[in-house]
């Protein structure tokens, strides 16, 4: 049986835009074994999907050092990838670095495929077998560039259907946590926010808060905020900036059980990061705040009419800084107002 290695090691969003090849790979090679290298908080999502055999796993995070730990656990896990040996594997992300290159380059030799395909952006990715060219900034959607990966392959793809596999279990702990809260007592308008994400792609608390305040003045409210665990800092920030009622489910609910949140919203906001993509998925009105980002790429009005974005393009973005260095700090995000985010945020909701 052939075997065929997809690996792609950027966020929830990321997997999310290329799922739809993922799904045409596999069914392009129907008698073959299709097998996922991904982070551990993709993990969730990639194995509940039919079109993935087997989900296997690297523990890494936005920049930072990796102990020494984890780093046996992943090279036990890529010595144990090298002894399968994979006909073919496709790494379906952007070479965002010469350093990014390199680490590819070594996670391809140490898993030895028979060949390799990837995105040779800016001329990094020339070692790939077969090499797919990009450019640094994307000159169109993400989704298009993981398309013609899948053209060089020889493969097309004819549904680009995005499905979240949210099962009963995981909606039912979602209600039962909002019930839990009082949440859906005398039902009001559900409105959720993700304040998190990488560093410099998040919008000022205290301007989070400011929104909630002029919402709550507007519509009769009930405003929950999700995330993971480390983004419970945040949380407490911004519930101390406001005096309406947030309720923090930080670290409450995992990916799925989020994502069935997401879905029962009535509006969601959220930074540029992977519940940003969910709730465009599930064509849940959102609000999206863009700063460094690729909005070429990123734009989630790609997969939802029902998405809104705040962006104000500055001369240094789009970049992949995890912290920003310039000064002043977040200009491109601070450029953004709470004004501007809330009549966004209205005009939708009257659609």
């Amino acid at each position: 049986m052939t075997s065929i290695l997809i690996i792609n090691l950027g966020g929830i969003g990321d997997f999310i835009l290329s799922s739809p090849v993922i799904r045409a790979i596999h069914e392009h090679q129907a008698d073959a074994r299709v097998c996922l290298l991904t982070s551990s908080r993709i993990l969730p999502v990639a194995q509940r999907l039919p079109y993935i055999d087997k989900v296997y796993c690297l523990d890494i995070k936005y920049g930072g050092w990796i102990p020494s730990a984890k780093l046996f656990k992943m090279v036990k896990v890529l010595w144990f990838l090298r002894k399968q040996h994979f006909e073919l594997a496709v790494n379906m992300r952007t070479l965002v670095s010469e350093k990014s290159a390199r680490k590819i380059k070594l996670l391809l030799k140490l898993i030895n495929p028979k060949k390799s395909a990837g995105r040779n952006t800016e001329g990094r990715g020339s070692f790939f077998d077969i090499s797919i060219p990009e450019t640094d900034i994307g000159q169109k959607s993400e989704m298009e560039y993981d398309i013609d990966t899948a053209a060089a392959l020889g493969i097309d793809v004819n549904n680009l259907t995005i499905t979240l596999p949210i099962d009963k279990t995981s909606r039912k702990k979602a209600i039962a946590s909002l019930e839990e809260r009082g949440f859906l007592e005398n039902r009001t308008v559900l409105i959720g926010f993700h304040i998190g994400g990488m560093p410099s792609r998040r919008w000022p608390v205290e301007n989070f808060a400011r929104v909630i305040d002029l919402l709550d003045k507007e519509l009769r409210c009930t405003f929950i905020i999700t995330g993971s665990k480390e983004d419970a800092p945040l949380a407490q920030a911004l519930q101390s900036r406001t005096k309406s009622r947030v309720v923090d489910l930080c670290g409450a609910l995992n990916i799925i059980e989020t994502s069935a949140v997401i879905d029962a919203c009535d509006l969601f906001f959220s930074n540029d990061t992977g519940p940003m993509h969910i709730a465009a998925a599930l064509r849940t009105p959102l609000v999206a705040i863009f700063g460094p980002g690729d909005l070429k790429r990123f734009d989630p009005r790609n997969m939802s009419d029902k998405a809104r974005v705040l962006y104000h393009k500055i001369q240094c973005a789009p970049c992949n800084h995890v912290k920003c260095p310039k000064q002043p700090e977040l200009e491109c995000l601070k450029t953004i107002s709470p004004d501007d985010v809330f009549d966004a945020a209205m005009e939708l909701w009257r659609t």
